[in-house]
């Protein structure tokens, strides 16, 4: 397939157009006001991301729309933790009055944090793709969210109990009631993807992922038993943590972008709107390589602030949390707290300018659409839906695009 508007077959390709210079100042701005607001902004400043994303995607000529307000993701999430906030009391009175049975109360809360969790999940892609928009046709998504998380709830015992194994199955059938309650104003979604073929596409990355990780863990154990027993835990199991700390979270930065690339050819590969269907050609490291470039500028931004700290403790202007007999003066205070923040707000930006918009710029210039004509004479057929759902998600610290 070449690198035009059009594929081998005369597939239509997306492409994005949003750069980073155009990005950054909807990014420093949105995280500006977010803490001057203390965090109400973040409604508003994440509208204005979407937007971003949403307005520079442009297939066969034209541009998606994304229609959503911050107000409407500010009020859903008010009406969400009017809702959650006596849930949980009530729980929590459950679990004292229990007494012996509180753990059984704790699993049972957990679970329907699980089951709410599922269903903010399923409104909140509803919402989005009420706020969709191309060519002046909506999108829409039916189905009952209630009947998506119980599905979701037996999908994941299984994928559980299954050690992962389950994991392409329960994809498959989460995405297939997802995609055929899934519209284009009224052409139907449906997905074709099966869970064998995401399993054999995975497993090996599976079985090397759970190797590494069970192997770490086993000769953690294995130092810290020899080391005991040489009277030598402190130092050498000390340095047995940090090379298998070391070794599992880099099997995870490795395996995890991997996974998420053969997931999403798998995924786009399978969806069908009306008689359109897509064709995906992403590279096994295209998200691997947006990765590091994210956690390379995240180590720069390290280093610079390691550099500044190391400045002001040079300079003295630290001196006071050395000095353990008087407690640090209010300006040590700030300008530590000023350098936490600085560090926090600038990792956040760089996620949003390469990690986020990296990936959401190669998923879809991975995809070629063919039949796309074929949904010119799509109508609108639904009103938009609410943000409950998408509140209920952000209460639950479960946002996402």
């Amino acid at each position: 397939m070449d690198g035009g508007a059009n594929g081998e077959w005369g597939a239509v390709r997306p492409r994005f157009h949003g750069a980073k210079r155009a990005m950054a100042p909807i990014v420093l701005k949105g995280l500006a006001l977010s803490v001057v607001t203390l965090g109400v902004y973040r409604f508003w400043y994440q509208t204005d991301i979407r937007r971003f994303l949403w307005n520079n995607v442009e297939i066969d000529g034209d541009a998606l729309e994304y229609t959503g307000r911050g107000l409407e993701l500010f009020v859903g999430f008010l009406i969400a933790l009017g809702v959650l906030i006596p849930l949980y009391g009530a729980a929590a009175l459950l679990g004292i009055a229990a007494g012996a049975f509180g753990p059984l109360v704790q699993v049972g809360v957990s679970l329907l944090v699980v089951i709410l969790a599922q269903y903010a999940l399923y409104r909140a892609r509803r919402y989005r793709l009420t706020r969709t928009i191309w060519r002046g046709v909506r999108l829409q998504q039916t189905g009952s969210g209630w009947a998506y998380a119980g599905r979701s709830l037996g999908w994941l015992i299984v994928a559980v109990v299954t050690l992962g194994l389950a994991y392409p199955w329960m994809r498959a059938s989460l995405e297939r009631f997802k995609m055929r309650n899934t519209w284009y104003g009224d052409q139907q979604g449906a997905f074709d993807g099966t869970g064998g073929q995401l399993f054999r596409k995975g497993v090996l990355l599976w079985l090397f992922a759970v190797v590494v990780g069970l192997g770490s863990a086993a000769a953690f154990l294995g130092v810290h038993y020899a080391a005991s027993q040489e009277d030598l835990a402190a130092g050498r199991t000390a340095a047995a943590a940090g090379f298998f700390t070391i070794t599992f979270y880099l099997t995870l930065f490795v395996t995890f972008p991997l996974l998420n690339a053969i997931e999403f050819r798998w995924w786009a590969t399978a969806c069908r709107i009306g008689a359109a269907q897509a064709r995906c050609d992403l590279g096994l490291f295209a998200f691997l390589k947006t990765y590091i470039v994210f956690f390379g500028a995240l180590l720069l931004l390290g280093l610079g602030v390691a550099a500044v700290g190391g400045a002001l403790f040079a300079s003295g202007a630290f001196a006071d949390l050395i000095d353990f007999e008087r407690a640090p003066s209010p300006i040590v205070i700030v300008l530590g707290l000023a350098l936490y923040l600085g560090a926090a707000l600038g990792a956040s930006a760089l996620w949003q300018l390469i990690g986020a918009r990296g990936l959401w710029r190669k998923s879809f210039e991975s995809v070629a659409i063919l039949g796309l004509a074929d949904l010119a004479a799509a109508q609108s057929a639904a009103p938009p839906a609410n943000a409950f759902g998408e509140g209920v998600a952000d209460a639950l610290d479960f946002g996402g695009f």
